[in-house]
């Protein structure tokens, strides 16, 4: 029976995490498509590259604190409010830090374009966006899945809604607007939540952290696994907006979206897996198992869609989108299985705490991808992003089978902690 709901649990967790993901990028594929039907593909890629850019600052300034929620907290008890609060201030501080270092150093003079009230609410933007994602992880290790797929379908929806009547300011400033406000109405509301009801009910339960000193490492490693993981996405429509144009990046920015979301679909599985292992070290096999199942479910959706369904899934934006884009969706289809090879070395050295292992093998496949896709671009065009990113996924979980393998078969797995 103990089996039985655990096995239940990490199903309706994986599946509420899967729900988020898979209605965000529907509906973010829907934002997408209704801006590229109203506005102009030069207005659209200046959006798109903004945006790009306020999720890598967003992103360089959380200390990868998501995979540290998702890792610690279920085991934290009355502990894990001020892991959270400290961590909140912390990311505040330094996403300030980092905006304006981007908007008024001189980075940002190609995609934040206008005054200085502009400048301003890019900053402001930037914490707002970097708190949003950082509280999903927080519900997900206190078991709060489906609070998490409420919480993103109201935001794609909310943007969604908000995107013609700001779709008419200049410069695609009102496509980014319409992603930031639903935003920080989400952050206001979650956070009310969060620390006026969900954690009060810890404040009498026992739990345990890492010593300061191994706790401070696992968070530095953690970081530094975010900063490639990130550069490695992150920073591709900005590569290719400086290459080949802002009107190539609107046709990228889709088929770049739903490779992302591919991604965050086998992550969502994972950290449903971790949060459940910290209860049930003892059946760490069985939980294992049903992860794989699941895994199997997300690739085979993703060749399924991207592979057979390319072309007519970017017609509804235009047929110029469908004739730009409709390789690159392929080819990001076909590395789908690699992916979850990759993710599931990944998963094992998380659980393991081995982070900077981690951390490095993240810097050298960020490397590897962006190297050949500045390589591959002046002489394939926008399809190079696709066969970079299919090349070095396919030689990344080659490299990590083996090490796969013998930690798959040395048995039991130990959430350390």
């Amino acid at each position: 029976m103990r089996l039985l709901r655990e096995r239940r649990s990490l199903t309706f967790n994986a599946l509420s995490l899967m729900t988020a993901t898979v209605a965000t990028n529907a509906l973010g594929l829907v934002f997408w498509t209704e801006a590229a039907r109203i506005g102009t593909p030069r207005v659209v890629g200046r959006a798109a590259a903004a945006i790009a850019a306020l999720t890598l600052l967003a992103t360089i300034s959380q200390l990868n604190l998501t995979n540290v929620f998702v890792r610690l907290l279920p085991s934290a008890g009355r502990l894990g409010r001020r892991l959270i609060a400290r961590g909140y201030v912390a990311v505040v501080a330094l996403s300030l830090a980092v905006g304006v270092v981007y908007v008024f150093g001189g980075l940002g003079d190609g995609v934040v374009r206008g005054g200085i009230a502009t400048q301003i609410a890019f900053v402001l933007a930037v914490p707002v966006l970097a708190v949003f994602a950082l509280q999903d992880s927080v519900l997900t290790a206190l078991r709060r899945a489906p609070w998490v797929a409420a919480e993103n379908i109201s935001f794609a929806t909310g943007k969604l809604a908000l995107l013609p009547a700001l779709l008419l300011l200049p410069i695609g400033g009102g496509i980014v607007i319409s992603w930031v406000v639903p935003a920080a109405v989400a952050v206001t509301v979650v956070s009310a939540l969060l620390f006026c009801r969900l954690l009060r009910g810890l404040e009498h339960t026992e739990g345990t952290l890492p010593p300061r000193r191994r706790l401070m490492s696992f968070v530095a490693g953690e970081y530094v696994t975010a900063v490639w993981a990130t550069a490695a996405t992150q920073l591709m429509p900005l590569i290719v907006v400086w290459r080949l144009g802002p009107a190539q990046v609107a046709y990228f920015t889709l088929p770049w979206l739903i490779s992302m979301g591919i991604t965050l679909l086998l992550w969502n599985v994972a950290s449903a897996f971790v949060v459940e292992l910290a209860g049930a070290r003892d059946r760490s096999g069985e939980l294992l198992q049903r992860t794989l199942l699941l895994w199997a479910g997300v690739v085979g959706a993703a060749l399924a869609v991207c592979v057979f369904a390319a072309g007519p899934l970017l017609s509804v934006s235009g047929a110029s989108y469908a004739a730009h884009g409709t390789e690159l969706l392929r080819l990001i289809g076909c590395s789908a299985p690699f992916t979850a090879l990759v993710a599931l070395y990944c998963m094992l050295m998380w659980i393991d705490q081995r982070v900077w292992l981690l951390a490095a093998f993240q810097a050298a496949s960020g490397v590897a991808l962006l190297a050949a896709t500045l390589v591959l671009l002046p002489r394939l065009g926008l399809v190079a992003v696709g066969w970079a990113n299919l090349g070095v996924q396919a030689l990344a979980a080659i490299a990590t089978l083996p090490l796969t393998a013998r930690r798959m078969r040395a048995g039991v797995l130990v959430a350390a902690t």
